[in-house]
């Protein structure tokens, strides 16, 4: 893709049923709510310094030169892995001195082109909310679409003017409402995206930050001329003023681990002449304060939270292949009890273990049937393909076999048979008419073509995984080309559809050179990916089609079972990433980096060899904190190991996700392909 700024096709969802379903649909399934939280560092705005972080006792104060526009208080996204900051425009960027600086785009459909304030993370990192003009409006923190106004004009009708927003970790804002020009106070309001419900919860207001486990607000409110700190329930009930001094106290921010909040003191009324600045530190059980900076260091601190990010690793051991500890990873036994995270499986897809490039279409298909990846010999049904067939497939089901019978021998079909499945063979006198036979099998008519050469199978799993990302809902294909050629099966299958209705991507220098080249019925426009290396395609192709995903899968760039096993498993939770053995690659690492905030668990497929110590710790480094902040989850055989009382280990840990499980559950906020670009004028005649 030539311009990796996106913006939304005119055709897809409008921003006020985005604000009003999905944001909704991601408030009921954030995850960070079930997850124990710690405290880490402060962050300030530091003046001409920019964003500074300080620890809790005063030490270490520092600037962090790489975050720009800090022009008002950096907040923390609610893992501690990034900060967002701005005034002018909005940035986001880690505070370790690493240079993955995300810029968000300029907000569209605003009333004014105000400076940007108050910028706060929500809904587990996905978005990030703000301030301008008065007015609420978010976008995602990846910066993948350009942020739009948050509530609608009946909500915030022009007269009304909204401030400091702070969100709590189940999904509600909190903001400052003000009549009359941002000067008539109105209290502190809430707005829950699951019903869309404005509330005025507390009367009389400012400054409203939630605590991190959501239980908890402080605010400010003016008490005989000075900002005095209070607290209250998440609700509005139950308000205590907490601070009585003659000083003004501004820009409360909460311990993560709770108990203290940290605040802008002020020896006299902020702005005066004889103010001196500092920031103090208030311990609610004593009542007593402490103070961090010295007089005129920092401003508006806010308290880094400290949450544990998963690595998953599923892997076969002894008989157990990598594709059968996939599906085990992925769906139930047929039978038996159902596992939370689970599904059940509704057809399998056969493919050839020896065949690279004729197993990629298999990833699209499985996940738009819902099934696993399994592989064979090709001269007959493996034992331990016909194992996971009957563990995980009800008798009657549909067996895809992906080949003609050079691929997969007539025996396999029959073997399949005798087990009481269906066989379904999908025949291709080459590969590129395997993979149309394979669209066809899909849809006839889909909303996404993925092109790619399948020369190699890089490209074409890393294309058939973001097809496979619309599963169940036959929207997504991918189909191959010989090389920058365009075979007659491919022309037929493209001829037939409608290129008004219909968006196409090539992944891969071939396979755009192919589309140019292409000698078509119609003259189609499409996107275009490249890439130096294949993990410079995966990567961008990821960032074209996902919008701050929760979730991503890391491959071994050598094992390709690995890959189409494993893409089979993840491709509708998340982008797949390419990667080196030794270590993490560099655009893998880069993309994982940029998209922390959101992204709190990775899962790899395959053993050791494919992913040794040095590769699994850039990984836990790229989407936390630290390496420290990421806790590897190990599934022998795609089974979670099990404690003495038959839960998973995952269930039992303190920073497990919602579900108490280490596999992602689907997120219904996640569209692929929602906020994109024109595609490029390419002529295909």
């Amino acid at each position: 893709m030539r311009s990796r700024t996106r913006r939304r096709i005119a055709a897809l969802t409008s921003a006020v049923s985005m604000a009003a379903g999905l944001l909704g649909a991601a408030a009921s399934g954030a995850q960070a709510a079930q997850a124990e939280v710690t405290g880490g560092q402060i962050s300030l705005y530091g003046g001409s310094t920019g964003v500074e972080t300080v620890n809790a006792d005063g030490s270490g104060l520092r600037s962090v030169p790489n975050i720009p526009n800090a022009g008002y208080v950096p907040n923390w996204a609610p893992d501690g892995s990034r900060v967002v900051a701005g005034w002018s425009r909005l940035a986001t960027g880690r505070v370790t001195g690493t240079t993955s600086v995300v810029t968000l785009p300029w907000a569209t459909d605003m009333r004014s082109s105000a400076s940007y304030e108050d910028p706060v993370f929500w809904l587990d990192g996905r978005y990030v909310v703000f301030s301008t003009g008065g007015q609420l409006a978010y976008g995602p923190s990846d910066g993948s679409w350009a942020p739009e106004p948050l509530l609608t004009d009946t909500q915030e009708p022009s007269t009304v003017c909204d401030t400091h927003p702070t969100a709590s970790p189940t999904g509600t804002l909190a903001f400052e409402r003000h009549h009359g020009g941002c000067s008539d106070s109105q209290g502190i309001w809430t707005y829950d995206p699951s019903t869309k419900a404005l509330k005025n919860i507390i009367a009389s207001g400012s400054a409203p930050v939630f605590s991190a486990d959501g239980t908890k607000l402080a605010f400010t409110r003016q008490v005989d001329g000075w900002n005095q700190l209070f607290t209250a329930d998440a609700d509005g009930t139950g308000v205590q003023q907490v601070t009585t001094d003659a000083s003004d106290h501004l820009s409360p921010a909460w311990d993560p681990a709770g108990g203290r909040i940290a605040y802008e003191a002020h020896s006299s009324h902020a702005g005066w002449s004889d103010d001196v600045q500092t920031v103090r530190l208030l311990d609610l059980a004593g009542g007593t304060s402490a103070q961090v900076t010295g007089a005129g260091q920092g401003a508006g601190p806010s308290w880094q939270p400290l949450r544990e990010n998963s690595l998953t690793r599923v892997y076969g051991t002894g008989s157990t292949g990598i594709d059968a500890a996939a599906s085990r990873w992925t769906f139930d036994t047929v039978g038996a009890t159902h596992v939370p995270g689970l599904l059940a499986a509704k057809s399998a897809v056969l493919v050839n273990k020896g065949n690279a490039t004729y197993s990629a279409p298999a990833i699209a298909l499985a996940a738009e049937k819902q099934g696993p990846v399994l592989m064979t010999s090709g001269s007959g049904l493996d034992a331990s393909a016909a194992k996971e067939l009957k563990r995980s497939l009800p008798k009657g089901g549909t067996v895809y076999l992906n080949g003609g019978t050079s691929i997969l021998g007539s025996k396999v079909a029959s073997q399949v048979q005798a087990l009481g499945y269906k066989a379904l063979r999908l025949d291709g006198t080459d590969l590129s008419a395997l993979s149309a036979r394979v669209a066809r099998q899909i849809s006839a008519t889909p909303s996404w073509v993925f092109v790619a050469d399948g020369a190699d199978y890089h490209d074409p799993i890393a294309a058939s995984t973001a097809a496979g990302a619309l599963g169940y809902h036959g929207t997504g294909v991918v189909l191959l080309t010989n090389g920058k050629t365009v075979p007659a099966s491919v022309r037929n299958y493209l001829n037939a559809l409608n290129p008004k209705t219909t968006n196409l991507v090539a992944v891969g220098y071939n396979a755009t050179q192919a589309m140019e080249h292409a000698t078509l019925d119609k003259a189609w426009s499409f996107w275009t990916i490249g890439g130096k290396t294949h993990e410079d395609v995966a990567a961008n192709l990821a960032r074209f089609w996902w919008s701050a995903p929760t979730s991503a899968t890391v491959e071994d760039t050598w094992t390709w079972q690995n890959a189409v096993a494993g893409g089979a498993a993840t491709a509708t939770y998340g982008p797949m990433l390419w990667s080196t053995e030794s270590t993490l690659s560099a655009p893998a690492s880069y993309y994982l980096g940029q998209e922390a905030a959101s992204i709190w668990i990775v899962q790899t497929f395959g053993g050791n060899a494919s992913y040794p110590p040095a590769n699994r710790t850039a990984i836990a480094s790229a989407i936390a904190a630290n390496s420290s902040w990421t806790t590897t989850y190990w599934a022998a055989d795609g089974d979670l190991p099990a404690q003495s009382a038959g839960r998973s280990a995952f269930a039992a840990t303190p920073a497990a996700p919602a579900g108490g499980s280490a596999r992602p559950a689907p997120d219904p906020a996640v569209v692929p392909g929602e906020h994109l670009p024109a595609p490029d004028a390419h002529s295909a005649r």
